[in-house]
């Protein structure tokens, strides 16, 4: 029986009576709670007839008036399950932050286009990586408002974002000469920790593993016979204590779990690094517990900082790629390396290295030393004509 009391103050007793049970719809888990039954007979009786509904209709006609807080309190409950838990994480966080005290108490039958594209529109003079991202979170939970019929369709899909473009520093490639200085620099420092970070980078360096991806690696992952690397694991930390940071094999794709290759230098530096290092975690702090990749983010801008550079861990991976693609590396290969599960990421990262190599190429061609030849050519054409 689903029934259950709860505290109410409108309630003589103090109670009311509360109908709740899951059902299956197409597949889909969805759940109907209902409240403010006086009496455990007037709930008993409600519940007869609503599964008396799904059995007879597959569903029960859902009550459109849910507020986005409803939704996005049931859709934790039930729909998180089809995301990992990084995502999830930041959809919390977005939501709480951006969403809530703005579009929380309205209900999701009123959520319309010109409602959602006012709302982006007022957030025009914040970054558009951040309103990206809210529109994500507000994706999420529309679609799951769909799926189990609070509304037909979701609206979010014709707003267009806007904000405020910045150059992201991890669009930007990190010069040899800026590495060796950072990576001097925590060497010198003579700290277990700060060698982590130096392992981090260099692992990023040579592989262009994502940052959750190489700060979750164990020994086991390396195979110094085959010279490869198992990726089969990521950390999992956003908004997470120290102590609650874990690993998972739920990765972003199923591309990126793969077997790459270990390169020569990095097989030295790690062949070293493990005889320093006696815990199964690669990047860990003294006591061989996971470090934040936030906490090593923010003590490595600081450092950079202090040297005049530019420095985040996705820089690493934007670098490895440049890196293969300034190398003439054809673009399968490319795809394959970066692990990108769809063919269209990795045409348009070639579209975005090449750009400035292909303003080279017609600098040198059409350069002014070029033209100066080209003109003396014809006016040797023109002598013997």
């Amino acid at each position: 029986m689903s029934i259950r009391k709860r505290a109410s103050k409108k309630s003589k007793n103090g109670y009311v009576y509360e109908v709740y049970f899951n059902y299956k719809t197409n597949g889909i888990t969805n759940r109907y709670t209902k409240s403010g039954f006086k009496t455990k007979k007037e709930a008993q009786e409600h519940e007869a007839l609503m599964l008396a509904e799904v059995k007879e209709k597959g569903k029960i006609n859902k009550d459109s008036a849910k507020t986005l807080n409803q939704v996005y309190k049931e859709f934790l409950e039930l729909g998180a399950n089809e995301y990992q838990a990084n995502t999830i994480l930041g959809t919390k966080l977005q939501y709480e932050r951006n969403v809530k005290a703005q579009l929380g108490d309205i209900s999701v039958k009123n959520f319309d286009y010109a409602l959602l594209q006012g709302y982006f529109n007022k957030r025009g003079s914040l970054g558009i990586e951040t309103n990206k991202s809210t529109r994500k979170a507000l994706n999420r939970l529309l679609n799951y408002a769909v799926k189990v019929g609070y509304i037909k369709n979701n609206p979010i899909n014709l707003v267009k974002v806007i904000g405020i473009e910045n150059k992201r520093e991890k669009d930007q490639v990190l010069l040899d000469t800026e590495l060796n200085v950072l990576l001097n620099a925590l060497e010198s420092a003579n700290d277990f920790n700060k060698k982590a970070y130096s392992i981090a980078i260099q692992i990023g360096k040579y592989t262009g593993l994502r940052v959750s991806e190489v700060f979750a690696l164990e020994k086991e992952d390396i195979n110094f016979n085959e010279n490869c690397i198992n990726v089969n694991r990521k950390l999992v930390y956003d908004g997470l204590k120290k102590d609650e940071i874990y690993s998972t094999h739920q990765m972003k794709s199923k591309s990126s779990k793969a077997i790459i290759p270990l390169a020569s230098v990095l097989r030295n530096i790690l062949t070293d690094w493990f005889k320093i290092n006696p815990y199964d975690h690669i990047v860990c702090d003294v006591e061989g517990k996971f470090i934040n990749p936030k906490t090593f983010s923010i003590f490595m801008k600081k450092l950079a900082k202090k040297h005049n550079i530019n420095f985040n861990f996705h820089m690493l991976r934007h670098t490895f790629a440049t890196t293969l693609v300034m190398n003439d590396v054809d673009i399968k290969t490319t795809q394959e390396l970066m692990r990108h599960s769809d063919f269209n990421t990795t045409m348009t990262l070639y579209t975005h290295i090449s750009k400035e190599h292909k303003a080279k190429v017609i600098n040198d061609v059409f350069g002014l030393k070029s033209v100066e030849k080209v003109a003396k050519t014809n006016d040797e054409i023109k002598t013997l004509n």
